[in-house]
């Protein structure tokens, strides 16, 4: 499906934000993580914790990596528009499903964790 310049553009920065909302509440959720690691030294909790702190790993990374490929395609689209500012507002490129199904998974993924780890804090805290 092809999409505008400008569409394209403005759905770069909502992922952004989006993405940028997400790093800002992992460092939060890490610290209610060591609180709860600190309380707690049984090692059901402490597999757990582990469990959560490795999640909260790959979460970040794979934020970052996600936020570096839609800052590639908003240079992109940036060039494109700065080369060509008469198409701005046409339907002339092609949407990038595959970063639109990353979001929606980061989006699921995100959401699903954050509501695991407060059944998790619930527990013990």
């Amino acid at each position: 499906m092809k999409d505008t310049i400008s569409h394209l553009h403005v759905m770069c920065k909502d992922w952004l934000r989006e993405l940028e909302f997400y790093k800002t509440e992992l460092p939060f959720f890490k610290q209610r993580l060591e609180e709860v690691a600190s309380k707690n030294t049984s090692k059901d909790i402490k597999v757990e914790v582990g469990h959560f702190e490795n999640k909260f790993y790959i979460i970040n990374t794979h934020l970052d990596e996600l936020l570096h490929d839609i800052k590639l395609k908003e240079e992109a689209l940036i060039q494109n528009a700065i080369e060509q500012p008469k198409y701005i507002n046409v339907k002339m490129i092609e949407t990038d499903e595959n970063l639109e199904d990353l979001m929606e998974f980061t989006a699921t993924d995100f959401k699903n964790t954050k509501k695991e780890f407060y059944q998790f804090l619930s527990k013990y805290l």
